[in-house]
């Protein structure tokens, strides 16, 4: 007979109040006393439960038809309602059939090319710029954006319009931040800014803008292999049935999904570099090694073997994703526990990751563990979720974000202060508040 997750010993307006305030320092406390997870009661919600075993994070997320998606609603859906980050079931599976050529290994390899090309020019205009400070979160989100929209759309935004998605972000990381509103009563009325209305609209309205050029170009002949067309001319397969606005959904959601993770880890792992400067000397020497002259390329990323491990170290103390949200059917079963239907069940990178159950020193940023232990051996590192589910963009991420950190690192030192990161803000992703301030400049 499956036992109850143990309760935490406040009641559970305190524990909510908690969890809404700081939650971070809640699951970290959570991670450190209850070894499997706790199921948390919340006055007019769902029990809320946190899983701090990783063999029971795998477990639900291998069942997605018990352990459900929270289905986007309130502000969210302004943006997508049924994107492939949303989805559940036969549609998911629909559209998942219809873009995996997206991300298949020729992909990758396109993407890490354009990837290429752009750092290169990046580091071209920082050059010239000699000495500098910037936003470093702007630096990086300018950069994944264009690079995101380029292969999986067919569409450069430009500097201009990738300037203002970086607004628009800004202004919905504000919106979805965690906070007392994520545990009062489900009756309770929400407001949603004006500002947000307006971002919502905006990206909504490029979205449109990109799928009315694509068609455009289909029309006349154009061939291409990325997302896009293949969504577009699957509308033709009488197989295919797409909910309104199911394109519109997928774009709008891409644009975000297909940047914004790898710009906040890139903005992450060059702090860490910057905090640990034996590590960056390791990843510049490899760069130095590795790296020609010209743009790098997609052949170069598995000879960055340090940098790659470097990188898979950020995201373990840092990972963009900090939890992995899902909703319970129904009454189930989870290894020898009772879980509630309707329970609301977060599965957090972040406090697994920074286990001492599962990591040695797990607060100490240590490249080389990488080298002890194959990540993909390690349940308690999830990075990139899990189960069918599972982030499909994930060698785009990999491959494309250690060619940047290679080539920024061979010719610039950047400079993040010690407590850049000591205000991150709770969002479905661990943003930084206000920006990461960074001192560029261009080693001798």
């Amino acid at each position: 007979m499956p036992e109850p997750l143990p309760t935490p010993p406040e009641a559970g307006l305190l524990n909510a109040v908690r969890f809404g305030r700081d939650t971070v320092r809640f699951l970290e406390g959570v991670q450190a006393r209850y070894p499997d997870g706790v199921a948390v009661p919340i006055p007019g919600r769902a029990p809320l439960v946190v899983l701090t075993n990783p063999d029971l994070v795998h477990e639900a997320l291998a069942r997605p038809e018990t352990f459900r998606r929270v289905p986007a609603q309130e502000s969210a859906a302004l943006i997508a309602e049924h994107g492939l980050v949303q989805s559940e079931g036969d549609l998911w599976r629909q559209q998942r059939s219809i873009m995996n050529p997206a991300f298949d290994s020729r992909q990758v390899r396109a993407y890490t090319n354009d990837v290429g090309r752009r750092v290169e020019r990046l580091a071209e205009r920082w050059a010239e710029r000699g000495a500098f400070e910037t936003n470093l979160h702007r630096e990086m989100t300018r950069l994944t954006v264009r690079v995101a929209s380029t292969v999986l759309l067919g569409e450069d935004l430009g500097a201009d319009r990738a300037e203002q998605f970086h607004e628009w972000m800004q202004t919905a990381g504000s919106e979805f931040e965690f906070g007392l509103g994520s545990v009062t009563p489900d009756w309770l009325p929400t407001r949603i800014s004006p500002e947000f209305h307006e971002a919502a609209a905006g990206i909504r309205g490029l979205s449109e803008d990109i799928i009315e050029r694509r068609r455009r170009l289909i029309a006349e002949g154009e061939e291409d292999r990325n997302m896009l067309t293949m969504l577009i001319r699957a509308e033709d397969d009488p197989d295919v049935d797409y909910p309104a606005d199911q394109i519109r959904d997928e774009v709008s959601t891409f644009l975000i999904a297909g940047h914004e993770t790898t710009a906040l880890s890139l903005t992450y792992t060059t702090a860490l570099l910057s905090w640990h400067p034996e590590v960056r000397r390791r990843v510049r020497e490899e760069a130095e090694t590795v790296l020609g002259s010209g743009p790098p390329t997609h052949d170069a990323v598995r000879e960055l073997t340090y940098t790659q491990r470097a990188y898979r170290e950020a995201l373990r103390l840092y990972p963009p994703a900090w939890a992995v949200f899902r909703r319970a059917d129904r009454k189930a079963r989870l290894g020898e526990y009772r879980v509630d239907g309707g329970a609301a069940i977060i599965m957090p990178q972040w406090s697994i990751h920074r286990s001492d159950r599962y990591f040695d020193d797990p607060e100490t940023f240590d490249p080389d563990r990488w080298e002890r232990r194959d990540p993909n051996d390690v349940p308690a590192y999830f990075p990139f979720s899990t189960g069918p589910h599972a982030c499909v963009g994930r060698g785009f991420a990999l491959s494309g974000a250690t060619l940047t950190l290679a080539r920024l690192a061979r010719d610039f030192d950047v400079e993040v202060p010690e407590d850049a990161l000591d205000d991150l803000r709770v969002t479905p992703t661990l943003r930084p508040a206000g920006g990461v301030s960074a001192a560029v400049r261009p080693i001798d």
